[in-house]
């Protein structure tokens, strides 16, 4: 079983390995630097010149990805490519629509120069094919030029309306509007209403044609009849005049035609598509596409997609339906695992998400294609809801109180589907995708404390976030595709959704170990019971002697002085404590304070009680404060006591005038009656027993009537809470201060009671010793000291 550690350097090396293969170059295959220049008198102002071929740094054949500079009047782009590589391109001004032509009006064919040493080319551009007005002529050598397909853009004219004789050559269509059949809109932008209409193209056909069996393909959201020359090739969908006699449809396989024997000829398309305002929103253009090319290479693209589109439906669907059926049998066996059963739906919201994505390739009918696109929506949101369900139950072993905000914003969303526009779903759905992820990440690789990091499903989640971030930029066109992959973010959920079911498994294995282990220890447990029992009664008596003779060494009352009023308060975290304090009052009136806090609890700890009550009986009237901890330091090392230490604090109160050292203790607090401040006195010193001759210091400051002062150990401040926060210093200081006007037993029992509300239920997790001194106001007599 790999630890968590030896996971992380598999990764980093991963990484690392990737690093190198990604920057490594062939030094046998040196690379070219080619300069591309171009020139157009024909650009229109204000126009981008656009490069693209069979490169990625040319778009890979996208009309309207690499984008030209202007420098000196020409348009230019280098490029670094291999030596011997056959470079392929053509210029645009965007699209294929606005592709560079000759002087005839004609595409170019494909520029092509090999690669062989630094160079540069340049290329005069006589006009471009959208602002070239002129016949649309078909010929073999304008399908070479074209690479095999030529797009059917130019001449198109439009007729709202059904009319058949509009199919007939001899119909005089000169009224006619122009218009760009993907977008329904006319030459001067205005959009055509959605509904029936003609559509008619005149082409001037080369015999070269004639007879040959060409492909059409045919890209449309509604229904549509094409007629050639007054006869009808062909139909997708069923044409209608109304929705409800409209079956549109999604063409996806070309059609075989060929051209008559004639020179001029006509294509009519009778197309309607009364859902244009849906396909719109879905980003979906409202017209069609038309395109003539080899059949030969139209079927060999087509059979190539399908066979690649099903074998990769066929993988990520199953991948995760496998995942899903085996943490189903886990939880089968394990109940109380139901991060197994979270983990198998989203599995399979995931398995039908890729199901539907894959789908819109295969999907010719529109009502099968809004089925699709809800299915999808769901799928992804029940994935999303589970896998954040996995996540929590799997970290924390419970739900967070954000939960519920994800799943009503995910049934907001599903019940928006039906009623808001599909654009602004759309950036809805985008932007609760996104605060899931941000959650699934803080989750996963920032847990908080109390919870560890887990850096195997750390790395598959961000593996995830780089495949969907990838996505995105592929989808905006803003990068390439890596090898030609329209689906990419289905990888990062393949290795996610793998990290999380190794983990769950491993989790799985790892609690049958632990059960298999306690059921081992039960019977050795059963033996050793009784015995365990007599020893702890027997550990029982001698602790509560212990803490019985501890308690002893604390005064049994404190001093009273005139014009000083007492209060102390001292509770263990354990029977036997590492805490003391203790009072010593001179013939002269002097009082010294002693508190200190040992290391630990339990005896060893005791035993250092024990000693310092003893030191400070003998000692503790050194006139020189820092003296006396020297000399402790150097009694506890001849004991040879080992790592164990006391810190502490003196307070010598002489009149009006207060003397303090400290050896690793908390500040002294004086709250100042006079003008309501509070005081800190911060001594820093190793704890005793350390340092042999540490050069400890001592502070001394005068004390006015009404003035409080508070000694405690770190018990208190240092106490948590159920949600693991400290009370701090800070807040410390502050409850002091609340009531540091009061007598020093009130003051004692805020504290207290301060520290138990802080606790809420919790045990204490150290000892915790109070002494509070109030020098009385003049006005006042003194009052008899206290201790608890």
């Amino acid at each position: 079983m790999l630890s968590n550690c030896t996971f992380r350097r598999i990764l980093i090396v991963f990484c690392l390995l990737m690093l190198q293969f990604g920057i490594s170059k062939p030094a046998d295959n040196p690379e070219r630097v080619i300069t591309i220049i171009a020139s157009s008198p024909s650009l229109p102002p204000d126009s981008v010149l656009y490069i693209t071929g069979n490169h990625p740094d040319l778009g890979d054949w996208q009309p309207h990805r690499t984008r030209m500079e202007f420098l000196n009047g020409r348009w230019q782009k280098a490029l670094t490519l291999p030596d011997g590589f056959l470079l392929e391109y053509k210029f645009t001004r965007g699209s294929w629509r606005s592709e560079a032509v000759d002087s005839s009006g004609l595409e170019f064919p494909n520029y092509q120069l090999a690669v062989k040493s630094d160079s540069s080319v340049s290329h005069q551009i006589p006009g471009w094919r959208d602002l070239t007005k002129g016949e649309t002529r078909l010929s073999m050598k304008r399908l070479e030029d074209k690479s095999g397909h030529i797009e059917l853009i130019e001449n198109w004219k439009y007729q709202a309306g059904d009319n058949p004789d509009w199919a007939s050559p001899a119909f005089d269509d000169g009224d006619w509007q122009g218009i760009n059949t993907r977008q329904l809109t006319d030459s001067n932008g205005n959009e055509r209403s959605p509904g029936i209409g003609w559509f008619r193209l005149r082409v001037t056909v080369d015999s070269s044609l004639w007879h040959i069996p060409l492909a059409l393909d045919l890209y449309q959201a509604g229904a549509s009849e094409i007629y050639l020359n007054g006869e009808l090739l062909f139909q997708t969908g069923a044409v209608g005049n109304s929705p409800a006699d409209e079956a549109a449809y999604f063409e996806r396989d070309p059609r075989i035609m060929k051209f008559p024997a004639r020179r001029d000829q006509l294509l009519a398309v009778r197309y309607s598509n009364f859902s244009s305002s849906y396909f719109a929103n879905q980003g979906l253009p409202p017209g069609f596409d038309i395109g003539l090319g080899a059949p030969d290479q139209y079927i060999k693209n087509r059979t190539t997609t399908i066979r690649a589109l099903s074998i990769y439906q066929l993988v990520f669907s199953m991948i995760p339906l496998t995942l899903a059926l085996v943490h189903l049998l886990l939880f089968f066996f394990n109940r109380p695992a139901r991060e197994n059963l979270f983990y198998a739906i989203c599995m399979i919201g995931f398995a039908v998400l890729s199901l539907t994505n894959f789908q819109f390739t295969f999907v010719t009918e529109v009502a099968r294609f809004r089925w699709i696109i809800g299915l999808s929506i769901i799928s992804a949101h029940v994935a999303i809801i589970f896998g954040l369900l996995t996540a929590y139950t799997h970290v924390f072993g419970k739900l967070q109180k954000q939960y519920l905000a994800f799943v009503i914003a995910s049934l907001a969303l599903l019940i928006g589907w039906f009623f808001i526009p599909a654009r602004i779903f759309g950036i809805l759905n985008t932007a609760f995708i996104a605060l899931a992820g941000i959650e699934l990440m803080r989750v996963i690789i920032f847990p908080g404390r109390g919870h560890q990091r887990d850096w195997l499903l750390g790395g598959g989640f961000i593996v995830l976030i780089l495949a969907i971030f990838y996505q995105l930029l592929v989808d905006a066109e803003l990068v390439n595709r890596i090898f030609g992959l329209s689906y990419i973010y289905v990888y990062g959920v393949l290795i996610f959704s793998i990290t999380m079911s190794t983990n769950l498994a491993r989790d799985f294995a790892r609690m049958h170990s632990k059960i298999l282990d306690q059921e081992r220890q039960v019977r050795e447990q059963i033996i050793s019971r009784r015995i365990l029992e007599a020893d702890n009664a027997r550990k029982t008596r001698e602790l509560e002697e212990a803490r019985q003779l501890q308690l002893s060494m604390l005064p049994a009352d404190v001093p009273h002085l005139p014009g000083l009023n007492i209060a102390a308060y001292m509770k263990t975290a354990t029977e036997v404590g590492g805490d003391y304090y203790d009072f010593k009052q001179l013939d002269d009136g002097t009082l010294i304070i002693a508190v200190g806090d040992a290391t630990g609890h339990g005896t060893r700890a005791g035993i250092m009680v024990t000693l310092i009550k003893s030191l400070f009986n003998s000692m503790g009237n050194t006139f020189y404060l820092p003296d006396f901890f020297r000399q402790v330091t150097r009694n506890i090392k001849q004991m040879k006591l080992g790592n164990l230490y006391m810190a502490m604090m003196l307070v010598r109160i002489r009149g009006n005038h207060l003397t303090a050292t400290v050896a690793g203790m908390p500040p002294i607090l004086i709250y100042r009656s006079k003008n309501q401040h509070l005081e800190e006195i911060l001594i820093k010193g190793l704890p005793l027993g350390g340092v042999e001759n540490f050069a400890y210091q001592q502070e001394k400051t005068t004390l006015e009537p009404g003035d409080t002062i508070l000694l405690m150990s770190d018990g208190f401040p240092e106490l948590f809470n159920k949600d693991n926060q400290i009370l701090d210093y800070d807040r410390a200081k502050e409850i002091f201060k609340e009531v540091a006007v009061q007598t020093p037993q009130e003051i004692l029992d805020h504290l207290v009671e301060t520290g138990k509300r802080w606790r809420g239920g919790q045990s204490q997790n150290d000892d915790i010793t109070f002494v509070v001194l109030k020098v009385a106001s003049e006005e006042k007599t003194s009052e008899p000291g206290q201790k608890r």
